[in-house]
């Protein structure tokens, strides 16, 4: 039983290696910023940074959907549909500040890895999801 357990171990955690190993990992960078006026700087900051994360996603993998209905000549309905997608790990998260008469421009500047076959899978989900309505 217990050479069972541990051979059932083995098999399992190489496939867990396996499925590791043939994922492609993609680097990417973003540029993303914000305008302070009163804000705290580590408000500033983190509204700068998911700014440059959205960046990432949106130049990796968008989905574009444009539904136009028209009747008798008339434009009925026109509908632009984007989906983004993704799992992204930060590695390196830089700031700059620019201050002018206004307030403070916060600018952020990130770098991050994606696995590419996971953001397939999730945007795929989140195409079939939008198409369900």
């Amino acid at each position: 039983m217990f050479v069972r357990k541990i051979f059932l171990s083995l098999i399992i955690g190489a496939m867990l290696i396996t499925a590791t190993a043939h994922a492609e990992i993609q680097t990417y960078s973003g540029s993303g910023q914000y305008f302070m006026t009163d804000e705290t700087i580590d408000f500033a900051k983190s509204k700068a940074e998911l700014d440059a994360q959205r960046n990432i996603i949106e130049k990796v993998c968008v989905y574009i959907d444009s539904q136009t209905e028209v009747n008798t000549n008339v434009l009925e309905k026109d509908e632009i549909i984007a989906i983004g997608a993704g799992i992204l790990h930060v590695i390196d998260t830089k700031f700059s500040m620019e201050p002018d008469d206004a307030g403070i421009t916060v600018k952020a500047f990130v770098t991050a890895e994606i696995d590419i076959d996971e953001l397939k899978i999730l945007l795929e989900r989140a195409i079939n999801e939008h198409k369900q309505r």
